[in-house]
């Protein structure tokens, strides 16, 4: 781990130092001593939504112990999220490509109403590849390929989780990429695309999401640090076969476990003299396109330590086990349709040696009105399916939401 990072840190120091060409020493001091000047961008998105589910089905309480169950709720809501980009760049006189983006939240998902900033990185770019250093996804969720939708609520990290509360306790993972670091401070880089092959790698130091950092590398004291330190690996390949035209991913993630530091945190649980085995997570997809058809989709296993999982489940998505989605998406002129499948089987928390299932089944329309303007209409049926026989750890119910889509 060490000397990966000396190594990437090594490659940065070079795009900076690179000697200018002769022909680039003649450029005029004013085309190149210019400040970044950053640009608005971003979507902003709305819709109605209807969705029906158990009311019985209990969840987690905000401290994350008691369980109570849903009770009365809204069918009908009206929801969205937006956000507001600003990015930027410059060149330097050895032709390497400086970077930033700040994303803004904007909108009124309750993921992210406890932070103002969502992603907010730094990019090299040059002819040996793009680094990226800051607070963002990991490569694998930047390269990965999964089924093909038209969707605007997703499938994968589906926004339907929403509208149908997943119960306590229940194990699953939600997409087909890795995704306990989620959105934090990392570096990465991704190389040049060679006969079609691109390949990326995340290191991340696994310090809180969203840019929270502590002032120091010790526990934050306002939350927890799931894990030490992880990489992420991807491999891509894309190509355009006249007829048809193929994408193909595979890839590869380590986090390293943390633990007994969290042993204060959660005095019910013996993490203190725990074994912390590493979380190994393994994924593939394939999508194949011909004509206005696409179709397609992917896998991935997890494999962590029972200890783990029961340490992880309250703050994050990341169970023992399988997942996968399929789908089929078809495209014409302005219109656009999809149908799609996702299915998690992960070890349950609460039944030994079974499987807590979770399964998502979509169908999507798009019309594009104009440039940047989509209506679209998400059709879904959730499924927490959980092996106890408890009615109040499982939920299951459609939903569906019909809006606009604005990108700018």
């Amino acid at each position: 781990m060490k000397k990966l990072l000396i190594a990437s840190s090594f490659l940065i120091s070079t795009f900076a130092l690179t000697p200018p060409s002769q022909a680039q020493q003649t450029a005029t001091v004013e085309f190149f001593d210019q400040p970044i000047e950053l640009q608005l961008g971003g979507y902003m998105t709305w819709y109605t939504t209807y969705a029906n589910q158990k009311k019985t089905t209990a969840i987690l309480e905000s401290d994350r112990v008691t369980l109570r169950p849903i009770g009365s709720y809204n069918n009908v809501d009206v929801m969205g999220d937006a956000e507001i980009y600003f990015s930027g760049s410059t060149t330097l006189r050895n032709g390497v490509k400086i970077g930033a983006m700040i994303q803004l939240e904007a909108g009124t998902d309750s993921d992210t109403s406890n932070h103002t900033i969502d992603e907010t990185y730094m990019t090299v770019d040059s002819g040996i590849g793009r680094v990226i250093v800051g607070n963002v996804k990991n490569v694998s969720n930047q390269m990965s390929v999964t089924s093909p939708t038209v969707s605007t609520l997703g499938l994968q990290e589906t926004d339907f989780r929403r509208l149908l509360v997943g119960p306590g306790n229940f194990a699953y993972n939600k997409a087909t990429y890795a995704l306990l670091d989620d959105i934090s401070t990392k570096l990465s880089y991704i190389t040049p695309t060679f006969s079609g092959f691109t390949f990326g790698i995340s290191l991340m130091p696994g310090n809180k999401k969203k840019g929270k950092d502590s002032d120091d590398l010790l526990i934050p004291n306002d939350g927890i640090k799931l894990f030490r330190y992880g990489v992420d690996t991807t491999a891509l390949f894309q190509h355009d076969f006249g007829k048809f035209n193929i994408e193909a991913s595979a890839s590869y993630t380590m986090y390293k476990p943390n633990l007994r530091a969290n042993a204060p945190e959660n005095p019910g649980m013996n993490l203190a003299f725990a074994e912390e085995k590493n979380i190994n997570e393994y994924g593939a997809g394939l999508n194949i396109g011909f004509g206005n058809w696409s179709v397609g989709g992917s896998y991935h296993y997890t494999n962590l330590s029972e200890i783990t999982g029961l340490f992880l489940n309250p703050y994050a998505n990341v169970a023992k086990g399988s997942s996968w989605d399929f789908g089929v998406e078809y495209t014409a002129g302005p219109f656009g349709v999809s149908a799609n499948v996702f299915q998690s089987r992960a070890e349950s928390l609460l039944v030994n040696d079974k499987k807590d299932i979770y399964s998502v089944y979509l169908v999507s329309g798009q019309y594009k009105i104009l440039a940047g303007v989509d209506a679209f209409i998400d059709i879904a049926y959730l499924d927490f399916d959980s092996a106890s026989r408890n009615p109040a750890a499982s939920n299951k119910g459609p939903a569906v939401a019909i809006g606009m889509n604005l990108n700018f």
